[in-house]
């Protein structure tokens, strides 16, 4: 699947939760000695969810 880099501004009090589910997320794979994740890769993540739920939502009409 290509790539597509889109660029967007979110509300602090967004980015500030999303920051402290990225350090869990690191602090888990590091206590479990998998490899950090990128953090392109779980806005990517919160995007598609955000995404789907949105398409169940938009088929209920």
């Amino acid at each position: 699947m290509s790539k597509y880099r889109a660029s967007i501004t979110i509300d602090s009090k967004i980015a500030i939760e999303i920051d402290e589910y990225y350090r869990e997320l690191v602090k888990e794979a590091a206590i479990q000695g998998n490899s950090i994740p990128k953090l392109s890769n779980v806005y990517e993540e919160i995007i598609a969810k955000g995404w789907e739920f949105v398409k169940k939502e938009l088929k209920k009409h």
